[in-house]
This record gives structure tokens, sequence and C-alpha cells, in this order.
């Protein structure tokens, strides 16, 4: 029953989005703002009218307020902006910036909608060349049944994946250490906003994904009728980075999450409506309760020479698409972004909505852990280090809609690496809050103690964040060299008044000797000595114990 309730609820938020558009020819679509929402027939105090069971859940869990941003756009101050021409069409609006999408066909309607009382900015996004007709019914996939996951030999038997080509790429950010203790995504929920999603719903990669029901629904922003996996091919090679699973061919960084799709980028021309179709995106996956939402899309430049935007423009309060991002990140989501490849153009610089507070940033790297010469570089045009993090974007293994696995370029793949990883360690600690997962990920960059303006806190180490998210409070007195032994030997070291206790677990220890401990330089330097691994196991994940006088922390360290 409720799984049923979660899919009316579904279909009624992406309604709410994309309406079903009446036949009408126009020759420009235009951003309408209006005042207030003065009148609304919606409540807070009634939150299940505009968001789903399983978002409303999420607010109460993370203590996040249901206030008037989340209110839908006021239907009476749309009926008025459709009734100034019977050609007037609805395409997208967004409740948080309390605004519509119109096609317009008659110029004396464009006068009379600027006219009323309650329009408080009205802009052109897009200027067709001829008129466009949508006739048809709108194309929207929704699964039937209730999700669940279902894994091949390589986990149920060694407890690992088989990465085949990704191996690199997973290892790069040490994830597959997550993998490994079981969080691989599943039970999170994840959106994709990209530029369609051709043969996703076909390719043999993505099989495991369609047979355990966890691809949900997917609809189409830039014109509804249009079917997502049948237009464009970018989305559908970036979902690869994340959901495949082709043991020992391609596998993704979350290969068990759930995902919804969603097309806002129209291939054919760049125009700012795609932002606004881009904000209608991830409104709606905040309306499902999505938890983490990947973009590989961004704007610097539009076919209208009229709509400029300079370096200066990139703070995060610009676009449209860069304030509804950061205020994603206010209603709890995780949102990360492609920072671009414009490194080695004129331009240089990150685009929108990458500039946006709050959110990663994902630049690319290659297998090597090098800076990708196009990788788009920082900072925000207000001072704030841009890119946040970096992935392997330089020779990505991917899938694309033919089903081959060849390699790509761009942070168009870093950034959906990146979103699965990230996925995977909010789930293993359900209870933080976005903006305490994302820290943690920056604060494991390879750069974070000196980011610069290429890889920003540099490539994250997950193994790293989950040590930190598992400690109580931040705690800069114990520094481990790393957390997967080399050669069998774990290094940190202590900054104590007292010499510290350190132990591994007893069956463990047994079998080798007691760390070694040496006081220099105000420090204590402890060795610890793993024996090696039994020839039946592949790897070995425990706990070390460090006890600094009364205080004791745990660590997860790892052998292979």
């Amino acid at each position: 029953m409720m799984f049923r309730h979660i899919l009316f609820s579904f279909f009624l938020l992406l309604m709410m989005a994309v309406p079903q558009c009446i036949q009408a020819q126009s020759p420009a679509k235009y951003w309408i703002r209006f005042k207030d929402k003065a009148g609304t027939p919606y409540s807070v105090q009634y939150p299940e009218e505009f968001l789903s069971p399983r978002a409303i859940e999420f607010r109460q869990k993370h203590g996040i307020a249901i206030d008037e941003t989340d209110l839908p756009v006021n239907p009476d101050y749309i009926r008025q902006v459709l009734a100034t021409d019977s050609a007037n069409r609805l395409c997208v609006q967004s409740r948080w910036l309390n605004a519509v999408t119109v096609y317009v066909e008659n110029p004396q309607a464009v006068m009379s909608i600027s006219e009323l009382p309650f329009v408080v900015e009205m802009e052109r996004t897009i200027c067709m060349s001829q008129p466009e007709v949508d006739t048809l019914p709108a194309v929207r996939y929704s699964s039937k049944s209730k999700p669940s996951c279902h894994y091949y030999s390589d986990v149920r038997h060694h407890k690992d994946f088989d990465y085949g080509k990704s191996d690199g790429q997973i290892r790069m950010n040490n994830v597959h250490w997550l993998h490994r203790m079981g969080f691989r995504g599943e039970d999170m929920q994840m959106m994709v906003l990209d530029g369609g999603f051709r043969n996703a719903d076909t390719l043999g990669v993505f099989k495991r994904l369609r047979k355990d029901h966890r691809l949900l629904g997917a609809c189409n922003m830039v014109k509804a009728s249009d079917n997502m996996f049948r237009t464009a091919t970018h989305g559908t090679t970036v979902l690869s980075c994340i959901a495949s699973y082709k043991p020992g061919v391609l596998v993704g960084t979350a290969p068990m999450a759930q995902f919804y799709l969603c097309q806002t980028e129209d291939g054919r021309t760049e125009n700012k409506i795609e932002e606004d179709n881009w904000v209608a995106g991830i409104e709606l996956a905040d309306s499902l309760g999505c938890q983490v939402l990947n973009s590989s899309l961004g704007y610097t430049k539009f076919d209208d020479s009229t709509q400029l935007r300079t370096y200066e423009d990139m703070n995060g309060m610009v676009s449209r698409a860069s304030m509804a991002a950061t205020m994603a990140v206010s209603k709890g989501m995780i949102v990360c972004n492609s920072a671009g490849n414009e490194g080695s153009k004129d331009w240089k610089h990150i685009g929108a909505p990458a500039d946006a507070n709050g959110i990663l940033t994902v630049g690319a790297v290659d297998f090597n852990g090098s800076y990708a010469f196009f990788s788009s570089v920082g900072p925000a045009a207000d001072g704030r280090v841009k890119p946040d993090v970096c992935a392997v974007g330089f020779g990505t293994w991917t899938a694309n809609a033919g089903g081959r696995v060849n390699k790509s370029s761009g942070t168009s793949f870093s950034s959906p690496l990146m979103a699965g990883m990230v996925t995977c360690l909010w789930q293993a600690f359900p209870d933080k809050s976005n903006v305490e997962i994302m820290e943690a990920v920056r604060m494991s960059g390879s750069l974070y103690d000196k980011p610069d303006e290429k890889m920003g806190y540099g490539i994250p180490d997950f193994l790293k964040a989950y040590n930190t998210l598992r400690q109580p409070a931040p705690n800069s007195n114990i520094i481990f060299d790393t957390f997967v032994a080399n050669e069998n030997v774990i290094t940190l070291h202590i900054e104590a008044e007292s010499k510290p206790y350190v132990a591994l677990p007893k069956p463990v220890a047994q079998k080798t000797h007691s760390p070694l401990i040496v006081y220099e330089n105000g420090l204590y330097h402890v060795t610890v000595e793993l024996p090696p691994l039994p020839k039946s196991k592949r790897f070995r994940v425990m706990d070390l114990a460090v006890q600094i006088e009364n205080e004791m922390y745990f660590y997860t360290i790892a052998q292979e």
C-alpha cells in the first residue's frame, strides 16, 4: 500500500512540475516571476499535497523546516497568465523561485502578462525560429514494483565487486572499501539531471538496475512528449558511471542505489531556458525525497548574444540554477556538479551551477591523480574554493548508448563518480547531515591543507572520510599516514601529554607484535604491524583502538 502511495506521489509531483500542455504555437518562452504566494490554496500544515512521504520523513529526520519556499506557485496566478491568450502554454514552474516558464505566441499577450500586478519579472529565455507544436501526451516512466537488490556471484561469494575496467577509477578514491563494508547505495535515492538517456531502458550494464526495479522514474523537462530514453545520449554515459553493474566489465560507484532520471538539457540549443528546466528538475528531486543529485551540466554562454555571462557572474547569485542548487543544500540534499571543461579554453573558469554555494563542484584528474588539462578552474568569483574535489575524468571508463564500454573524458564523468561515492558514504552515516557528509569529503582531500584553483581540496579518500565521520568530534591529534596497510604496516602519529594505548582486535593481535610507539619531536609515532592475510581472504577490515588518557577512539583500517 505504501509503495502505491509513493508511485502516486511521483506522478502527482511530476504533473505539478511538467503539466500536460494544451496544443499551442509559441515563438518564444518566458520566465515569469511572481511577487508572492498570497492566496495560495497550499499550506505548510499539509505538506503531503506537494511533497512525497519520503521527502517529508527526510525533512523531519534532519530537522529541516517546511516553509513558504516549499509551497507551489499560486495556481490562480498561473491561470491569469495563461488567460491572456488562448495559445499560451505552461511548461515548468519553480516553487523555490516562485516563477513559471510559459510559451507565448501573441506579442500582445507578452505586454498583458508584464502588466499583471503580481508579476515582478519577465524574461525571454528562448526565441524559437518557428512555432513549436506539442500535441502528444507526456512521456513518463515509473517503476511498478518495489525496489530490491540482488548481487551476482562476485559479491555473494567474496563480498567484493569484480570491477573490470572501472577498477582504477574506483580505487582512486578508496570507495571500494565502502563497498566491501556493505555500503553500495542500498535504499539511497539519487536523481540525475542531464541531456537524455537513450537506451538506458535496454542496455546490459543497467540490466540489474531495471530487474531490481531501482530505476524508479524518468521524465523530460525540455519537451514532455519526447521519450527521454530515445533522445540524446550524454545522460546514459553519465549514469553508467554510477549505476552500471556488469561484473568483470564495468561497475559504478553506487551500483545498488535507486534512481530517478530527468532530462533538462536541450542539445539543439544553449539558452537560459535550460537553466530554468534544471531548476524544475532539482525541485522535483527534492519533492521526491532524493538525497543526492548529479548534474553534469554547466552554463557560461548562450546562443542569444544579449544573454551575456562573465566570470564575475560566477558567484552563485546570478544564475537561477546556481541559486536553486544552493537552496537544495538548505533543504538537505547533496548536489554534485561538474566543474566544466573550459580549463584549456579562453573562458577557463567554472560555470553555473558549479559556482553554487555549498555544493560539491567536481573537477577531473587522470589515473595518475594529476590535473586533467581541460578541467575548469576556480575559484568562484567571490573567492570560494572551486572546484571542491576531484575524481577520474580523463579516460574514464563508461558505457555509451550503444552498449559499448570505452573511455570518455570530461568532468561530466568525474562528477557522477563522485556523486555515487558520496551516496555510499551517506548510506554508512544516515543520521549525519548533508553538510557534515560533504565537509568530511572535503577534509579527506589530498590538498585539504593547501587547496588550489585546479583541483580544489584534491582527491578525496573515502576511507579517511569514513573515519572522520566515525569520531564523535573532530580530532586533529591523531593523524594516520593511510588507513590502508602498506606492506602490512599501518603508521599513525599522536599528539598527547602521556603515552597512548593502541590495540588491534584480539584475534588479530594474537598473531603479531604489539604496536611500536616512539616519542619524537612532540609526537608519538606508532607503527602497527598486521599479520599477513590468510590465503582464503582477498582483504580484511578491522577496528584499531586508540586511547588517549580517558578518551577512546576507534578507526577502521584495511588490508589487502
